[in-house]
């Protein structure tokens, strides 16, 4: 929920053409507005808004499907995290500190999907 919050935000100061508050560095403007900010003409905030989605659906989906949804989201979803933090600090050079708390909840995602698959013996033969 807090992932959707986040990328709900960023995505919604997108879609109006606004500038995400950003009371700490003052970069979040920058890289929401910078070529990076998008892949194939999507905002990263938007796929982040849908990967967020799909993560509260796999875990309300029981068993193993819900599982694998839950950890192929958030290895995806990491790996975005990962590549944005990558451009904000060699290719854009500024930082946004909603893009970094969203990489945060998105590596808590991933360990509690590694958890639940783990929990579930998945891993086992």
């Amino acid at each position: 929920m807090l992932g959707l919050g986040i990328t709900g935000y960023l995505s919604w100061e997108r879609l109006t053409g606004g500038s995400p508050a950003c009371v700490i560095g003052g970069g979040c403007a920058t890289v929401q507005n910078s070529e990076y900010a998008q892949i194939f003409g999507v905002s990263l905030s938007y796929l982040g808004f849908i990967t967020y989605a799909l993560m509260l659906a796999s875990a309300l989906i029981p068993g193993f499907w819900g599982r694998l949804l839950g950890l192929v989201t958030s290895v995806g979803g990491v790996l975005f995290s990962l590549w944005l933090l990558y451009a904000e600090l060699f290719l854009i050079e500024a930082l946004c500190p909603w893009c970094m708390a969203s990489l945060v909840v998105m590596l808590l995602a991933l360990a509690v999907a590694v958890a639940r698959v783990v929990r579930a013996g998945d891993l086992t033969t």
